[in-house]
């Protein structure tokens, strides 16, 4: 089976999105599949080992197409440069299937005559995300929205199948939409090996140290782990991740709450660093909002690279994180948006380590089953079964 995978952000990249995408190619191939990823040329000398902490699996490879965005003459920063040379591109070379999670590059290409079919990976219900982002909607932004219901319906229409991370994404897309096009559940995954290589014994914190890896979009609920140290006056937070403007923000409140000495900002850490930061921490967060991208279609990366490395997760009660987790077993769910619960589920593991170490030997058994190799043969399998068929494709 050969799978194209196209999109309009340059990988390798230390984003999350790259991240993600760069270890779905490489669990492709290594469960047999002939990948290329196709984007525009990132910007100096980023290499796969850079962010994987190894050479890509032999059947990937990457091409860079040029990046017409950096020309002089080059009309604006849109993407749709690229659209034009992916298009060129799969007309000149031969796949069996092309897998895109970009949305509108799913749109510019899904009617395309004569290229193999194609498998949209979606991560979220795109128009409703817009609507709780603009609740208060104007013409301008009820157009756009329009537009957007627009587009996600040809592309979920059109595509030969849908790779959804969460049950609950797939379950909205059928409400939202009701097509017949098929859906596979693929949650996101960990890189097992690199968690097994990171997870050397090590001496205890003299003060716990808490940690929230990844960005720090609003819906992540950073603001609440920062707001339940207000409560924890014995522990440190590490926040790792983030762009200065909103590690700013987030200072800033820190500040405002009277814990500023007690909130580390780590910055961006080098993805082939997060394992040893993880390792570092004594108990890790995800203390999500009740948004719809958290509440119901993400399927965290540093969820299971915590899980991993056998750390017990203090997480949202959500549904989202229902699909992974149990409380009491091998986490301690807490009410979402709620820095007093997030406090109190933290400070139960601080003062009983016999049940930290119960969550987190937990947590580590309940990693295995969602290994990167493991979501790349459910996908894989889905890919062969509907590439052929014409199940999910236009009439």
């Amino acid at each position: 089976m050969r799978i194209a995978y196209l999109d309009p952000h340059p990988v390798p990249d230390a984003i999350p999105e790259a991240l993600q995408i760069l270890q779905t190619v490489d669990a492709l191939a290594r469960v047999g599949a002939s990948v290329t990823l196709v984007t525009p040329a990132p910007e100096g000398d980023a290499d796969p080992a850079s962010i994987l902490g190894r050479p890509l699996a032999r059947g990937a490879a990457l091409v860079h197409l040029t990046d017409l965005r950096r020309r002089w003459w080059a009309p604006s920063r849109s993407n749709k440069l690229f659209y034009v040379q992916a298009r060129r591109w799969l007309r000149e070379q031969r796949a069996d299937a092309v897998l895109v999670r970009n949305l509108r590059l799913a749109e510019e290409i899904v009617d395309e005559p004569g290229l193999a079919p194609l498998f949209f990976e979606t991560h979220e219900v795109f128009a409703q995300s817009f609507r709780e982002e603009h609740p208060d909607m104007d013409w301008r932004r009820r157009s756009k929205l329009v537009a957007l219901e627009r587009r996600e319906r040809r592309v979920y229409a059109r595509s030969r199948g849908l790779v959804a991370l969460t049950q609950l994404l797939a379950d909205d897309i059928h409400r939202e939409y009701a097509l017949p096009t098929p859906i596979v559940v693929a949650p996101d995954g960990v890189d097992l090996e690199a968690a097994r290589l990171a997870d050397v014994p090590r001496a205890g914190n003299p003060t716990p140290v808490l940690l929230y890896l990844g960005s720090l979009h609003p819906w992540k609920g950073v603001e609440t782990a920062v707001a339940a140290m207000r409560d924890l006056p014995d522990a440190m937070l590490h926040v790792a991740g983030g762009a200065e403007l909103r590690i700013a923000e987030l200072a800033a409140l820190a500040t405002l709450h009277g814990v500023r000495d007690r909130v580390l900002f780590l910055g961006a850490v080098p993805p082939v660093r997060r394992f040893e930061v993880i390792a570092a921490a004594d108990v890790c967060l995800l203390p999500l909002t009740k948004a719809s991208i958290a509440s119901r279609y993400t399927s965290p990366l540093k969820l299971f690279e915590y899980m991993a490395m056998g750390k017990p997760v203090i997480a949202s009660d959500l549904d989202s994180i229902r699909e992974v987790l149990t409380d009491d077993e091998d986490a301690l769910l807490v009410l979402a948006a709620d820095a007093h619960a997030l406090a109190r589920g933290v400070r139960r593991v601080l003062d009983d380590a016999a049940l930290a170490d119960r969550l987190g030997r937990a947590a580590k058994a309940r990693a295995a089953a969602f290994g990167w190799d493991a979501r790349a043969k459910r996908m894989l399998d889905f890919i062969v079964a509907h590439a052929s068929s014409r199940e999910g494709s236009p009439a």
